[in-house]
Formats: C-alpha cells, structure tokens, sequence
C-alpha cells in the first residue's frame, strides 16, 4: 500500500499528462498550473483524491459505521468518543471492506484511516489537464474580476459567466467529478 502524503498535496497531473491528452501549456508556467487546477478539483470534490490518511468523526448505526470518501486502503484505528470529546481506543473492532463492526456500544466513534486512489482515476488526470489548459487560456486579469478592457479603439467585455468561471470550475467540470469519483460525501477533521 502507498504511503499516504504529508505536506502539500501532489498535483493531479504531471506536464508529461497534459502533453499526452494534448494540452499545451506554458514550459515556464505547466506545474503551476497542474497544481492551482489539482487544488479546484479536490475542493469541489470535497476529497483529497490521492492516498491521505484522514480522521473522522461518526456516528455508529445499527452497531456499524460506513466510512465516506472511498476508496478505503486500510483503518489504523476506533475509538468511541465519549459525550464530553474524549476519545478512547476501541479493541475488538473489524472492517471487511464496507463498514466496520464491533464497536461495542459506541454512539460516536473516531476513525483514523488511509483512502484514496493510487493511481488516480484516468478521468481526473484528463480533467486537471483540461482545467489547467482553460487557466492558461484565460485572458489576464478576468481571474480577478476585470470585466473590460481597452485600448486606443479596440475594446472587448468579459460576459458575468465568464468571470464567474475564472476563478472556478465549470459546470461541465463539476459533473465530471462526479461521474468519476461518484457523489460527494467527507466529513473529514483533520489530514495528516
């Protein structure tokens, strides 16, 4: 199993990716623009994407917990959390792949587990390329909210549409996600 990532989050995408889906994008500017794509992609997804270990809080259900934001590599630990926050290690516990059982008479438990995709889904390497190829193409300034520009008697006006998916995804984009990752769901409390 990989190790999960510390620090920063790798990009989605390398330059190597883009080439090979036929993106062009600048030398200079390629990795820069692979991460700022990489980042709006795991907001919207509202994950990680890359394997990362997370911890979680949930409530148990029927004796049993459904861990979000598959896929799962493995669970390091359970412990029941107490009313007042405190948590204490669970023993006894087991995980078959879907949910974990055996948490005695928790109500609350906290789950510290390892998921995401190595590697990542051909569909989301695509999409970093495609929304990083959109960021190289769009027109300097629109990213912060210019709406015209002009000079001597050329002069040219950004729709509010445009300016709107300057600084994100498009509907397109977003629908992607989810057709490759399926339907957002993490209730993550902390990545290491």
């Amino acid at each position: 199993m990989p190790e999960p990532q510390s620090g920063p989050s790798p990009p989605l995408a390398t330059p190597a990716d883009a080439a090979r889906f036929g993106k062009k994008l600048p030398d200079d500017g390629a990795a820069a623009l692979l991460a700022t794509a990489s980042a709006r992609i795991r907001r919207a997804a509202g994950q990680e994407i890359t394997v990362s270990e997370v911890t979680v809080r949930l409530p148990v259900e029927r004796g049993a917990v459904l861990l979000p934001a598959p896929p799962v590599q493995a669970v390091q630990s359970v412990a029941s959390v107490a009313a007042g926050g405190t948590a204490t290690e669970l023993v006894g516990w087991g995980w078959d792949g879907i949910s974990l059982s055996g948490l005695g008479g928790a109500v609350l438990v906290e789950v510290v587990y390892t998921r995401g995709y190595d590697p990542v889904p051909e569909g989301i390497v695509e999409l970093c390329c495609q929304v990083a190829q959109r960021l190289a193409d769009t027109v300097s300034g629109m990213d912060i909210g210019i709406r015209q520009q002009s000079i001597d008697n050329y002069s040219v006006t950004f729709a509010v549409e445009q300016l709107d998916s300057a600084g994100d995804l498009l509907p397109g984009e977003l629908a992607a996600i989810g057709r490759v990752l399926g339907a957002r769901e993490v209730w993550v409390v902390d990545t290491v």
